[in-house]
């Protein structure tokens, strides 16, 4: 029999047990609870000998294993909002406080990583709740934005789903309205994560979605936008049809998902360039790609969405890629492709500390492992990182004042003798650049 474990924080084990008591999904439950995310160190330790799949009864847990374990290798699942849910939620709320604007509203659970939930495609952006923007999706880092938004005035209640977090928000003394999911969410989720563990122990699949963004401004009319959706789902539906390929294409407001299933461990990231540069090729609009694998339709999604915010951050017409170990790969057209990955803490709090991207900060850690004797210049890296040449310039300047990078010998020799703007040129600094980042 299938063994699943359910974790959760006690304030949300009653709609969880209640759906398992209720309903007969054929296999065995084990039951944890945790008032800590470093609970979940232990709960997993239990978990590796006996259970098949992790069941989180929301997000935080979900995120808090998959950056502590990395290489995990038990399926991990979490009660999943749709847009509609969350949609619900906020109009449930607006029904019981007419008086307060959605955008004086902080919805915790609505990340960068859940690409909040799409509600940007339904509330215009200055009706918008105020969403979390860290990367650090944690109780502390949550609070902290809460107390930020609360001491400065710009929110009147939280809409949070972090139920062992409730505690702290009344010790603030910041008005809340705790958000649990449905029954009907709990039951889905749970049986979607039934249904795809079982089709895997059947035949071993990945699963593949891509995630194509058209980014439409203010400026662009109604026509011009369905002319640019239906000239990229003609592009794809031909290159499906001429390459003899078989994908899934699902069309939403402004973006298309490619879905498709191969034998476990034959993608290559090299599959999605042919598309992609005949998409920047021919395009003469704007677009974005983000793609995803994993062993689960629902993690490939995700992963997808984060390699989407990627190429959303890179601001060009180009793709990203993220894989089962959380890395992101990128820009995919691009014949140098870094490989990054934001749980680097040391990386993340070096940015915080100095002013500069972490995105960027990461993208370099990329550069110096894939060759820690190259030579940089600010145009070199502004093509890179997907910057301006001045922003590449003040990075440059910022790591030599802390002796991270040096000025190549070339350089130091001629420094005295050049007129105007010269080229600078730079080599890393190796002890330094590992001491303060890796």
């Amino acid at each position: 029999m299938t063994n699943v474990a359910i974790v959760s924080p006690d304030h949300s084990l009653e709609p969880v047990d209640k759906v398992i008591a209720e309903h007969d999904f054929g296999v065995q439950f084990h039951k944890y609870i945790y008032k800590k995310m470093t609970d979940i160190d232990e709960i997993y330790q239990d978990c590796k000998g006996k259970c098949d799949v992790i069941f989180f009864s929301g997000e935080l847990g979900y995120h808090y294993i998959k950056n502590k374990f990395p290489d995990i290798r038990i399926p991990c699942t979490f009660t999943a909002y749709e847009p509609i849910d969350v949609l619900s939620i906020l109009l449930q709320f607006k029904i019981e406080h007419p008086a307060t604007p959605l955008n004086r509203v902080f919805c915790d659970f609505l990340t960068s990583t859940n690409n909040y939930m799409g509600i940007r495609h339904y509330i215009k952006k200055e009706d918008c709740p105020y969403f979390f923007e860290d990367t650090h999706y944690d109780y502390r880092h949550i609070t902290a934005t809460a107390k930020k938004l609360w001491d400065e005035g710009k929110i009147d209640y939280i809409l949070s789903r972090s139920i062992n977090n409730l505690k702290r928000l009344d010790e603030l003394h910041i008005p809340y309205v705790a958000v649990f999911p449905s029954e009907d969410m709990i039951v889905k989720s749970i049986r979607s994560a039934m249904n795809e563990l079982r089709l895997n122990q059947i035949e071993q699949k990945d699963e593949l979605t891509i995630l194509i963004r058209l980014p439409f401004g203010e400026d662009i009319e109604q026509e011009e936008q369905e002319y640019r959706e239906a000239t990229v789902y003609k592009m794809l539906a031909d290159y499906r049809k001429d390459n003899h390929v078989h994908f899934s294409i699902t069309q939403g407001f402004n973006q298309f998902e490619i879905h498709a299933r191969m034998e476990t461990g034959t993608f290559e990231i090299d599959r999605i360039r042919p598309i992609l540069l005949k998409m920047k090729k021919e395009l003469g609009f704007a677009f974005r790609i983000g793609a995803g694998v994993s062993s689960s339709k629902e993690r490939s999604r995700y992963f997808a969405e984060h390699a989407l915010m990627e190429a959303n951050r890179y601001g060009r017409n180009d793709a990203f890629f993220v894989g089962e170990e959380g890395k992101v790969t990128g820009p995919l057209s691009s014949d140098t492709q870094l490989m990054y990955n934001y749980s680097n803490e040391k990386a993340l709090n070096f940015s915080r500390e100095n002013g500069i991207n972490e995105t960027n900060i990461l993208k370099l850690i990329s550069m110096f492992e894939q060759n820690d004797k190259q030579i940089i210049s600010s145009h070199e890296l502004s093509t890179i990182l997907g910057i301006t040449p001045r922003s590449a310039s003040r990075i440059l300047a910022k790591l030599l004042d802390l002796n991270i990078i040096r000025l190549t010998e070339n350089d130091v020799q001629d420094k005295s003798v050049r007129q105007g703007r010269p080229t600078h040129y730079y080599n890393f600094n190796l002890i330094e650049f590992r001491n303060a980042l890796m």
